[in-house]
């Protein structure tokens, strides 16, 4: 049986990121472009006027954010399949709560933007949204990797790789291993602010991964981190050693 395709419209900011998407989407059967606009004011009236199947929406644009033109969506009683593109991963919690059928991370992985818009169309006759939630979860859980600035633009990286990160005055030095690194060019607090619950900084200096965290004596004041059959050592101030508790009692494994 023949399903008829899934129309969509895309809304961000930069040209070059439409240019993208729609170079991406292109080879994709189940889908067909039926508008798009950089401009967040003009957005909900282009929706509502095409009433697509699937939006593909920016978060952090200029004027209107991403979240404030679903709002007015939604006040419109229009829920279309809402899929987030951002470069940032601060807003996963907010996307859940919104019901977002996904949220993927810039720049867009063909293969996961694929497996997005295929979550559209085995879900079309499907306006459960428990189901969107519980799909937005896995992909938040897969697909999380953070952004981090370098001298030369930019890598992302998933959290759980990270073993720790040691600051280097105006730059950072984020540890995989006991050798292998990365430079960014980030200090340490812009990094704290970008990092999920699972690290603690531990000292001026460091922050460390608490899901690598196998060691901590208070008597001594310090900790042990143990990733690939490697184990490394850190002084903790004496405050911190309640918080390593913490972690180390609350982790679910």
């Amino acid at each position: 049986m023949k399903h008829s395709k899934l129309t969509a419209v895309i809304i961000d900011d930069e040209t070059e990121a439409i240019n993208g998407m729609q170079v991406l989407l292109s080879g994709m059967d189940s889908i067909e472009i039926a508008g798009s606009t950089t401009d967040p004011e003009r957005a909900v009236s282009l929706c509502l006027r095409i009433r697509p199947h699937i939006i593909f929406l920016d978060i952090n644009m200029p004027g209107k954010d991403g979240f404030a033109v679903l709002h007015e969506l939604h006040e419109h009683q229009f829920f279309p399949y809402t899929i987030f593109t951002t470069a940032w991963d601060q807003h996963t919690l907010k996307a859940i709560k919104v019901g977002a059928l996904d949220y993927l991370l810039k720049p867009i992985d063909r293969n996961e933007l694929k497996a997005a818009v295929q979550k559209a169309v085995d879900n079309k006759e499907s306006h459960s949204i428990e189901q969107r939630i519980e799909s937005l979860e896995k992909a938040v859980k897969n697909h999380r990797k953070l952004r981090f600035n370098t001298r030369s633009g930019y890598i992302m990286i998933h959290p759980d790789e990270i073993l720790y990160i040691e600051a280097d005055a105006n730059y950072s030095e984020i540890w995989y291993n006991k050798t292998r690194r990365d430079v960014v060019s980030m200090n340490l607090g812009a990094i704290e602010a970008l990092l999920p619950e699972q690290f603690i900084r531990i000292s001026r200096s460091i922050i460390i991964n608490s899901i690598w965290l196998t060691k901590l004596s208070g008597l001594n004041k310090k900790c042990s981190l143990r990733k690939e059959n490697e184990e490394i050592e850190f002084c903790v101030p004496e405050k911190q050693v309640r918080e390593l508790k913490l972690k180390i009692e609350n982790r679910p494994y």
